[in-house]
C-alpha cells in the first residue's frame, strides 16, 4: 500500500492521523503465543482461549478457535456487577454531562476531568486506542471532607489522594463511587450522574452534573463532618486578557438551592460586545440543593489550602480576569454512630458559542445561565432524580449478563460526548469521533441503533431537517453523506431510508411517513438507477471505507435489497400499490442475483469490474459486511430477505476466518492498519482471504481491512444472534468489551479515527438481538423473541411513547409473557412472541391490570401472533400478562 505521505484523503475521507503502519515482529508474537493463549495478557480471571502453538496461527486465524469452556460458560452467566478497584481506577471517564451539551468525564475515583464544555474542539485520533488519555483538567475543582471527631480534626479530599480504599462501578448514566479508609470514623459513597429518561431528550440534554454524596459514620461516637465542594471560575479561561474585566462569583440563596453564580463583567459595552463573541465565553454554577441556614456560601477561598482553611460566608467576590478565583460551597453534619446523610451537589455551564455548522447550543435557547439550568434541576430534582434512577434500574433488572448490559449500554454515553451536538436551531449533528470527521456521515451513523430507540425524536428531526432536507439534491435524490457535502454513499443512501423505516416504527401515528414518504422514494430512485436490472448495484459506488468500489458488492447491494424491502413495507402502508410491487420485485429478483453471482459456497463475495481492477475491494475475500442487508432488515422488523441457508454459512465463515483469539498473528503479517486490537487481544478482522490474496488491491484504504473496528464487529455480532448463532455473538461483543477494560483503555471511551466513535452505538442493536426485539407504533405491534434464556428471561424496552420490562417464563406446556410500563404510555394492537420448540398452544388469556382482555391468536413459524379485539393503551404503572397453554 502506499504510504501516509502518498495517500491525500479528501473531505470525504476518515484519514489515518497516527499509527497506520504500527505492528509487531514475528518474534514477538511468538513470544506472546508461548503463553498459552492470545488473550494471556487480559485482565479477566478467565482465560479465552488456549493453549495455542505457533502452528494454530501458521494461517494467521486458527480455525479451532479453543474457547475455554469455563470461559464461554461466562457468556452466558449473569455474573455479577463489575467493580474496579485500585489501578483500574486510572484510565476511567465515564461521560457523566447531558447528551449534546459538551463533555465531562467522571474519573474512577470520583474527580472529574476533560472538562470538554467550552467549544474548543479538542481533536481526538486513533492513537487513543493504544494511548489512553490521562486524566487532566484545565481547572481547579473537586469535593472533600473535614472529619472531627475525638477532638480531631482531618481533611480528606474525596478522590485517590484522600482516600486508600475506592471502588469504581460504572452503570451508565450512574457513576457509582466508594470511599473508605481504616483511619478515619466515616465511609462515603457517590452517585453522580446527568439526568437521562429515554424519550425525552430535552430533560436529558441539560448541561448539567450531579453528584450526591452519603456520609455515614462507621465509629461509635459522634462525628461532625462538612462537605465541601469548589469550582473555579472559568468563563473566559482561555481568551480572558490582562485589562479586559473582572471575574465575578456571587452566593445566591434561594429556596431550593444555594448556588455559587460565576461569570465575567466587562470593562465597557465594547467589551461586552467582544466577550459575547468568544467561544468560551458564558456561565459556571455550584449549587447545594435542599439548602440549610448553617450551609456556607463562600464566592472566593480564603487564603491557604482547603486541608487548613476554615470556609465562611462570603456573598461575592471579583478579581481581574487574569487572576484565579474559586468559591465554595458547604455543609455541615453531625452523625451519630450509624447515622448517613446525603449532601446533593450540581455543576451547571451554559456556553453558547458552539462555531459547527449551524453555530450555537440548544440548551442555550432554553436556559440563559447557568444558574437556570440548576434552578431548573433544584425545583424538579425529585423527578429528574426518580425517572434517571428508574430507567437504569429497568435497564440492569434483567437476566442478561452484567458484562452484556454493561457493553451494549455503554456506547450510549456517546450522546454526552463531543461526538454529539443538538445546535441552536434544533439541528441534531454528530462527528463520527469527537472532531473527527464530519457531518452526521450517513454511513457510519446508520449503524448506530441506540439514538433511534432512546431518543427518535432526534432521529426524525436529523432524516427530516437534513438527510431527506438539505442534505438531499432533489433532482437526483443523492443525499450528501456528510450533511450538505461529499456526495453519493450508497450504504449511507441505504441506510438513510432504512432509518426513515425505524422512525416511522418508532413514532406514535403515520405523521412522519406521510411527510417523508415522496423523498424517500426519490432517495431510492438513486440507487434504483444504478441497478442493471438483475437487484445489484454496480457503477461507482462510494461507501465506509472511504474510497468508490466497483463491480457487484454483495455487501452493498444487500443494504439496496433491505432498503427496497423497507420502501415496499412503506409503500403498502401509505397505500402506493405500484410502487409497493415494483420494490417486491426487485427484491425477489436481487436476492436469486447475490446467490447466483455473489456467493461462493461459503460466504458473499465482489465480483470485479474488468475496467476498475485497480480499485480497492473486498473481491474474494470474506468481509465483515458482506450481508449487512440482512442484519439491517431483523433490525427493523422486515424478516428474512437472503436466503437463510447461504446467510448462515456466510456468518460462519466469519467466524472461521476472521475471529481470532489473538490478532496479533495477522497484524505481524499485515502491518498497514491502524490499532484497534493489539497484540494478545481478540476480535473480528474486517476482511480476510481465506482463498488467497492475489485478488486483492493493496492501494488507497485497503489497510482498512487489517483492523478491527468495534462498530462492524457489533453489527455482525448482531446478525449472529439474530440467525440463532448466540455464542458466537456473544464471543465476538465480549471480545470488545475485554478490550476495553479499565487496566487497559477506558471503558466508555470506544475509539476509532477519533474519540467516542458513533459508529460504536451498534452495541445497541446487539442488545436488541438478543432481545429479538420488533415494534412498530403506528400499527401498535410489540414483539419479542429472546435468544438467551428464553425460558427465564427479562429485559428493558423503548416505545414511541414508553419505555419499560418485558419478560417471560415458560416449559414445555406453559408459557407467560408480561409487558410492564414503567414511563410514558404504550398503545398496542398485535403482540408476537417466540414459542417453544414442539410448542402446540390450545388458548390464550391476555389480561390487563388483571382484567381479561378478547383476543384472537394465531400461530405462525413457531411464533404465536395474538390480535387484541380492541386498541389497549397502557400508561405507566400498568401491564399486560399473556397466558400461554
Amino acid at each position: 500500500m502506499k504510504n501516509k505521505a502518498e495517500r491525500k484523503p479528501n473531505i470525504q475521507e476518515c484519514s489515518c492521523p497516527s499509527g497506520c503502519d504500527s505492528g509487531i515482529e514475528r518474534r514477538d508474537f511468538l513470544k506472546l503465543v508461548a503463553l498459552g493463549t492470545a488473550a494471556g495478557l487480559a485482565p479477566q480471571r478467565t482465560v479465552m482461549a488456549g493453549p495455542f502453538q505457533a502452528s494454530d496461527f501458521e494461517k494467521m486465524i486458527p480455525a479451532d478457535k479453543k474457547l475455554d469452556a469455563a470461559w464461554v460458560k461466562s457468556l452466558f452467566a449473569q455474573g455479577t456487577p463489575t467493580v474496579y478497584r485500585g489501578p483500574e481506577l486510572e484510565k476511567i471517564g465515564m461521560p457523566i454531562g447531558g447528551i449534546c451539551a459538551g463533555q465531562l468525564y467522571l474519573g474512577g475515583d470520583g474527580k472529574l476531568w476533560r472538562w470538554d464544555i467550552f467549544n474548543q474542539r479538542l481533536e481526538t485520533a486513533d492513537r487513543n486506542y493504544a494511548n489512553p488519555p490521562k486524566p487532566a483538567s484545565p481547572l481547579d475543582q473537586g469535593f472533600g471532607l473535614r472529619v472531627s471527631a475525638g477532638g480531631k480534626t482531618e481533611y480528606r479530599a474525596l478522590d485517590r489522594s484522600g482516600f486508600s480504599d475506592i471502588s469504581f462501578r460504572g452503570e451508565y448514566p450512574i457513576g457509582l463511587v466508594e470511599y473508605a479508609d481504616s483511619k478515619i470514623p466515616v465511609q462515603v459513597s457517590l452517585e453522580a450522574f446527568s439526568p437521562f429518561i429515554p424519550l425525552d431528550a430535552k430533560e436529558s440534554a441539560l448541561p448539567a452534573t450531579i453528584l450526591r454524596y452519603t456520609v455515614k459514620n462507621t465509629s461509635q461516637e459522634n462525628v461532625g463532618v462538612e462537605v465541601i465542594g469548589w469550582l473555579q471560575n472559568a468563563v473566559r479561561l482561555f481568551t480572558g486578557k490582562a485589562g479586559e474585566g473582572h471575574r465575578e462569583n456571587r452566593v445566591i440563596r434561594q429556596a431550593d438551592i444555594l448556588l455559587l453564580d460565576c461569570s465575567v463583567k466587562a470593562p465597557n459595552a465594547a467589551a461586552a460586545a467582544n466577550f459575547g463573541k468568544q467561544h468560551d465565553f458564558g456561565t459556571m454554577s455550584l449549587g447545594l440543593l435542599a439548602p440549610e441556614a448553617t450551609d456556607i456560601g463562600a464566592a472566593s477561598l480564603p487564603a491557604g489550602t482547603l486541608a487548613e482553611a476554615k470556609l465562611a460566608d462570603m456573598p461575592s467576590a471579583s478579581v481581574p480576569i487574569e487572576k484565579k478565583l474559586v468559591g465554595a460551597l458547604a455543609r455541615k453534619l453531625s452523625l451519630q454512630s450509624g447515622q448517613s446523610a446525603t449532601v446533593t451537589f450540581v455543576i451547571t455551564w451554559n456556553f453558547p458559542n458552539l462555531r459547527l455548522k449551524d453555530n450555537g447550543r440548544f440548551y442555550a435557547t432554553l436556559y440563559s445561565t447557568a444558574s437556570a439550568v440548576a434552578e431548573h434541576v433544584a425545583k424538579n430534582f425529585d423527578a429528574l432524580y426518580r425517572q434517571t434512577r428508574l430507567w437504569h434500574d429497568t435497564w440492569y433488572d434483567s437476566t442478561l449478563p452484567y458484562w452484556f448490559l454493561d457493553r451494549t449500554f455503554a456506547n450510549t454515553s456517546i450522546l454526552a460526548s463531543s461526538t454529539c451536538h443538538w445546535l441552536k436551531n434544533g439541528r441534531f449533528y454528530g462527528w463520527e469521533g469527537v472532531c473527527c470527521c464530519a457531518g452526521t456521515c450517513t454511513h457510519v451513523w446508520h449503524y448506530a441503533h441506540a439514538v433511534g430507540r432512546l431518543f427518535p425524536e432526534l432521529e426524525r428531526d436529523l432524516r427530516q431537517r437534513t438527510d431527506f432536507g438539505t442534505a438531499m439534491d432533489i433532482k437526483t435524490g443523492v443525499i450528501n453523506h456528510r450533511g450538505e457535502e461529499a456526495g453519493l454513499a450508497v450504504d449511507g443512501q441505504a441506510g438513510c431510508i432504512l432509518r426513515a423505516y425505524r422512525e416511522h416504527q418508532m413514532s406514535k401515528d403515520a405523521a412522519f411517513l406521510q411527510k417523508l414518504w415522496p423523498k424517500v422514494k426519490l432517495a431510492m430512485q438513486c440507487l434504483v438507477r444504478m441497478d442493471n436490472h438483475e437487484g445489484i448495484l454496480e457503477g461507482a459506488q462510494h461507501n465506509t471505507l472511504d474510497q468508490a468500489w466497483f463491480g457487484k458488492v454483495a455487501w452493498l447491494s444487500s443494504l439496496y435489497l433491505a432498503a427496497a424491502r423497507a420502501c415496499e413495507a412503506m409503500a403498502n402502508e401509505v397505500g402506493d400499490d405500484a410502487y409497493a410491487k415494483q420494490m417486491h420485485e426487485i427484491v425477489e429478483l436481487g436476492r436469486k442475483s447475490l446467490d447466483r453471482d455473489l456467493f461462493n459456497g461459503e460466504y458473499y463475495v465482489q465480483s470485479p469490474d474488468k475496467n476498475h481492477v485497480k480499485t480497492v475491494g473486498s473481491y474474494n475475500g470474506c468481509e465483515v459486511d458482506q450481508i449487512f442487508g440482512q442484519s439491517w432488515a431483523y433490525q427493523v422488523g422486515l424478516g428474512r430477505i437472503l436466503d437463510e441457508k447461504n446467510v448462515k454459512k456466510a456468518l460462519a465463515s466469519l467466524w472461521s476466518y476472521n475471529f481470532t483469539p489473538d490478532v496479533g498473528p495477522f497484524r505481524a503479517k499485515n502491518k498497514p492498519g491502524r490499532w484497534y486490537a493489539m497484540a494478545g487481544e481478540a476480535g473480528l478482522i474486517m476482511c480476510t482471504w481465506p482463498k488467497g490474496d492475489e485478488a486483492r488491491v493493496r492501494t488507497g484504504f485497503d489497510f482498512y481491512f487489517n483492523e478491527c473496528m468495534n462498530g462492524f464487529e457489533y453489527q455482525v455480532a448482531g446478525h449472529m444472534i439474530w440467525e440463532g448463532m448466540v455464542q458466537e455473538g456473544l464471543a465476538i461483543t465480549r471480545a470488545v468489551h475485554d478490550r476495553y477494560h479499565a487496566l487497559r483503555r477506558n471503558p466508555w471511551n470506544e475509539v476509532e479515527c477519533g474519540d467516542h466513535y458513533a459508529r460504536s452505538m451498534a452495541s445497541y442493536g446487539v442488545f436488541l438481538a438478543a432481545c429479538g426485539y420488533e415494534y412498530h407504533g403506528p400499527k401498535g405491534h410489540l414483539a419479542f423473541t429472546p435468544r438467551l434464556t428464553p425460558e427465564n428471561f427479562r429485559a428493558a424496552f423503548t416505545t414511541a411513547e414508553g419505555w419499560g420490562t418485558f419478560s417471560q417464563q415458560r416449559d414445555d406446556a406453559r408459557q407467560g409473557d408480561t409487558i410492564e410500563l414503567k414511563s410514558g404510555k404504550l398503545r398496542l394492537r398485535t403482540l408476537t412472541f417466540a414459542l417453544a420448540d414442539k410448542a402446540n398452544p390450545k388458548g390464550v388469556r391476555v389480561t390487563v391490570n388483571g382484567t381479561e382482555a378478547a383476543c384472537q391468536h394465531r400461530v405462525e413459524n413457531a411464533k404465536i401472533v395474538i390480535e387484541l379485539a380492541a386498541e389497549t393503551v397502557l400508561q405507566a404503572g400498568q401491564k399486560i400478562e399473556v397466558a400461554i397453554a
